[in-house]
């Protein structure tokens, strides 16, 4: 029997800093209880499912599983325990060279969220008390820009004060500057509200004027060579098509390609966004949900419908945009359109939809080439008293009508998402850093697509 662990859940939804509640984890459960006096905020609590104004003062308890030791909401603040995720072995290196070597497991994923759990995507602060979180908010981030140059590495050391204020020992982990051989894949910074021009900081811990915070991907050319120009491209034709999307930037840092995005869980004043992925939402609601791909598109239509607790306020509109995302993602030959790349935000007291994140056309690279992460309409089933599988088309038709959208409207979105996407296999073809075998792959892959998906439009 080991001791119960605590920690305390902070946000600054408000514009302030403010105390949401506890957090326990026993040897067999995770329970959290509000904060009486988070309660009559009226804020968004821990989850889309979590809401304060009906959980109130009742502890929330959940068993711990092989799939979720927290909370999900919590649960999406500890990097994954996969072995090369550069998050995960830069706090436990961190943590080793201040002689913590926690076991694999629950005891790492433990001191990872108390060092990491905090400044993430999304709303939620965790840290290990209440003095940690004040001395956090109180050690604002530092105001000044600092011009990249070839001497990069003060911005990199005062980027992994992030972390904690002694930077040191993970500048001797990984060296001053990312390299090609262990670039890291994303870090979070912060720009001129104007837009990239060569300057970043850290990101905010409090209310900032004249910045914006920033998700900076650096490209691993070595396995997925010209991917930022690929992302970048993909989202011009789903804002082409409708969709709302962040500000984006390509440019490079010491000589590695890099993709600058605006982060969509902050608003103008960079105060923190609820923001929630469908993947934590559901598989708080879901205990069969293991990972962020075992689930359907369907599946995820009858939770909208049925939730008693709204998912998306719109439900309607909600269905029409996953069928939407799904067309393009067909499209532009994204297979990885999974749970965790789908959020939602609260906005004007309506839960929507986040703008678009991560519409990666991966089916470009060949370990990626899947049609679907996630099921839908029954594609590739031998369905009863029928001697085919169900094809592309009935598919689409299938989850069109599951998710009540008329014929009519499907058309709709089927002619803006064939508008949107009319000369993409030419903007891939003009696109300067992807392989040309990457190139006429993807053409071919999402070529086939459009064929079957408009001569299915004509029909309608």
């Amino acid at each position: 029997m080991s001791r119960d662990r605590q920690a305390v859940v902070w946000t600054r939804q408000s514009g302030q800093p403010l105390k949401m509640g506890r957090l326990y984890i026993t040897d067999t459960e995770c329970r959290f209880s509000y904060e009486l006096d988070y309660l009559s905020t009226q804020l968004p609590g821990l989850g889309l499912l979590y809401p304060p104004h009906i959980i109130q003062d009742t502890t929330i308890v959940r068993p711990r599983t092989e799939f979720f030791d927290f909370l999900p909401p919590i649960q999406a603040l500890i990097p994954p325990r996969e072995e090369k995720n550069f998050q995960r072995k830069l706090v436990l290196s961190y943590l080793a060279k201040n002689g913590i070597q926690p076991t694999p497991g629950i005891d790492a994923d433990w001191e990872i969220l108390k060092i990491a759990g905090h400044g993430a995507i999304g709303h939620l602060d965790v840290f290990q008390s209440d003095q940690k979180a004040m001395e956090w908010y109180a050690a604002s981030a530092n105001t000044e820009l600092f011009e990249i140059s070839d001497d990069i590495g003060f911005s990199l050391k005062e980027m992994l004060t992030w972390f904690d204020q002694d930077a040191d020992s993970l500048i001797n982990i990984i060296g001053p500057t990312p390299s090609v051989g262990g670039a890291i894949p994303k870090i979070l910074l912060s720009i001129p509200d104007t837009g990239w021009d060569n300057r970043i900081g850290l990101p905010s811990r409090s209310v900032s004027h004249g910045r914006t915070d920033v998700l900076v991907k650096f490209e691993q050319n070595t396995a997925y060579p010209g991917i930022n120009e690929l992302e970048a491209l993909a989202l011009d034709v789903h804002k082409a098509a409708g969709f709302a999307v962040p500000r984006y930037w390509l440019s490079d840092i010491k000589g590695i390609p890099v993709l600058v995005v605006e982060r969509f869980d902050r608003d103008a004043l960079q105060t923190p966004l609820f923001t929630e992925s469908l993947y934590s939402i559901l598989a708080t609601g879901d205990a069969d949900i293991t990972h962020h791909y075992s689930y359907s598109y369907d599946a995820i239509g009858t939770a909208i419908d049925r939730s008693p607790i709204d998912i998306i306020s719109q439900r309607k509109a909600g269905k029409q945009h996953l069928l939407k995302r799904l067309i393009m993602s067909l499209l532009t030959g994204n297979g990885d359109l999974h749970l965790e790349n789908m959020s939602v935000t609260i906005n004007n007291q309506q839960n929507e939809f986040t703008p678009v994140y991560d519409p990666t056309p991966m089916r470009a690279y060949s370990i990626h080439n899947m049609l679907s992460v996630m099921p839908f309409g029954d594609y590739g089933e031998l369905l009863e008293k029928s001697d085919h599988p169900v094809g592309l088309v009935e598919a689409i038709q299938r989850l069109a009508r599951h998710f009540h959208i008329s014929p009519s409207q499907l058309d709709e979105i089927l002619q803006s998402c064939l508008a949107a996407t009319e000369g993409f296999c030419e903007q891939v073809d003009q696109l300067q850093t992807l392989p040309d075998l990457n190139k006429s792959n993807l053409i071919k892959i999402v070529s086939r697509v459009r064929q079957q998906i408009g001569a299915m439009a004509e029909k309608l």
